[in-house]
């Protein structure tokens, strides 16, 4: 099979992959905002409260932990090696949170806005910020998959490098912190003056894009290598047959 044609059965493959898994991950995302809202009304949830009414029940970091379980597990399926694991549970996690997102809205009106606040999530510590913080970190994650994926298709895979993996990693740090920072006071007080600082968001979405960056450049690179070697084997054995 030519080059453009191994492109094309892997594009095709990658491609259902990810297909399946958006289809599994919207499924989930809709599937609790119908749990969320079941549990408001049978039980005396406050809607947007800063601390939830259900973490009393000692249910809903669990929940969370069981939520993270079942999206990793699918990925790990969906993927054929760490990265593209990786990868996939990003993808799935960012559209699981957009469609929660919107089936809630859908279904009960709430969020009122992007600008909403909300608890985002409680491990280790309450995460505090409006939804169109989450929603775009999940955007960056959707994005940094296909990405990954894309290239993988290409025969351009991207090296776990130590660059990559710091430069995603401080990107969450400063995401997490920004979310985190005013946790004590929001829970005391309430989300009323309650204030998300932007630009950590930013900065942490400019050094992380700026690692994505430099992985896919440093694998069409490696790519290039790899070729050339090849072409000068191919060309040097060529030259002794003759």
């Amino acid at each position: 099979m030519s080059k453009e044609g191994n492109f094309r059965a892997d594009a095709r493959w990658f491609g259902q992959r990810l297909a399946w898994l958006a289809v599994f991950a919207v499924a989930m995302g809709l599937l609790e905002a119908v749990c969320v809202i079941y549990l408001r009304r049978l039980l005396p949830v406050e809607t947007g409260a800063p601390l939830p009414a259900l973490m009393k029940l000692r249910v809903e970091v669990p929940r969370e932990v069981c939520t993270m379980i079942m999206l990793f597990s699918v990925a790990w399926l969906a993927g054929i090696n760490l990265r593209t694991r990786l990868a996939s549970f990003f993808f799935a996690f960012g559209i699981w949170d957009i469609l929660y997102y919107v089936g809630l809205w859908w279904w009960t009106g709430w969020p009122e806005s992007w600008r909403t606040w909300d608890c985002l999530f409680l491990i280790p510590k309450p995460w505090y910020g409006p939804v169109l913080a989450p929603v775009l970190c999940s955007g960056y994650f959707i994005v940094a998959c296909c990405w990954l994926h894309w290239d993988e298709a290409r025969g351009r895979p991207w090296r776990l490098s130590a660059g990559l993996a710091l430069s995603q990693l401080l990107a969450f740090v400063i995401w997490y912190w920004s979310f985190v920072k005013d946790s004590a006071h929001i829970a005391a007080a309430g989300f009323k003056d309650a204030g998300y600082s932007w630009w950590l968001w930013v900065f942490g979405a400019v050094i992380g894009l700026a690692g994505l960056w430099h992985a896919a450049v440093m694998s069409d690179r490696g790519t290039a290598r790899r070729f050339s070697r090849a072409n000068s084997v191919c060309a040097g054995a060529a030259t002794e047959r003759s």
